[in-house]
């Protein structure tokens, strides 16, 4: 846990963060999502995990649903994150897996439901 004046400075937006430092997440994890264009905490927080994790399988750079709770556990609650198994065992995951249906049929390209 990050001490309270770095948990201010994170919050407020004047320390930027990679995505490596983000809890669950690291190198590997930033180098895919580099490759859909997420360079940064900030960026990934923008997308959210759901759109990332859609975007990564689209471009077949992943498909493990672990990553999906990887994902919202980095970035919930902001800073300081839960770990990814949190995540997968918690009252979000239904959602979670909601909202990426809910994604991938309306996402771009894509053909008819």
């Amino acid at each position: 846990m990050r001490n309270s004046k770095v948990r201010a400075r994170i919050a407020a937006g004047k320390l930027n963060l990679r995505v490596r430092d983000l809890r669950n997440l690291g190198m590997r994890t930033e180098q895919m999502l580099a490759q859909i264009g997420v360079y940064s905490a900030t960026e990934l927080r923008r997308r959210g995990p759901v759109r990332a994790f859609a975007e990564l399988k689209r471009a077949g750079v992943s498909s493990s649903i672990n990553l999906l709770w990887a994902l919202a556990g980095a970035l919930e609650p902001w800073p300081e994150g839960q770990h990814w198994r949190e995540v997968s065992r918690g009252d979000a995951r239904l959602s979670l897996l909601l909202a990426l249906d809910d994604y991938e049929r309306r996402m771009p390209g894509r053909g008819p439901p």
